[in-house]
């Protein structure tokens, strides 16, 4: 950071001649060095004033998740449905509520698929 400061101040001594700067309302003459110096200032800036308002979201957040945190430590432990049911073993077989055999959705599987590509007998029918 220190180092990128200071590379933009040479840059912007160096540069000491005025520029014409379009305001949309009106022109004025700058010296380069100030524009360059504004410019760096604004980016620095906006890019810290996004990085606040990060950190105190950030730090929102993790104030909630304490207190969210604290009141599941203080609920008293009771056991879910989901944890008393014991999941099949791998080598058992599943039953289905529906005792009737699945039906294909489409006879199209038995038929032959039609090839894709150059086909001399449509060239024919031209």
């Amino acid at each position: 950071m220190l180092i990128f400061a200071v590379i933009v101040a040479v840059f912007a001594v160096i540069n000491v001649n005025p520029v014409e700067v379009n305001f949309l309302f009106g022109y004025a003459d700058v010296p380069l060095v100030l524009l360059i110096l504004g410019s760096a200032l604004f980016g620095g800036l906006a890019v810290g004033m996004f990085g606040v308002y990060r950190l105190f979201q950030t730090r929102r957040e993790l104030k909630k998740l304490r207190v969210e945190n604290e009141q599941l430590r203080t609920q008293p432990s009771t056991p879910s449905v989901a944890s008393s049911v014991t999941p099949p073993a791998y080598n058992e077989p599943t039953v289905s509520a529906d005792p009737t055999p699945l039906e294909p959705i489409s006879d199209d599987l038995d038929r032959e698929p039609e090839p894709r590509g150059f086909r001399s007998d449509k060239l024919n029918k031209l």
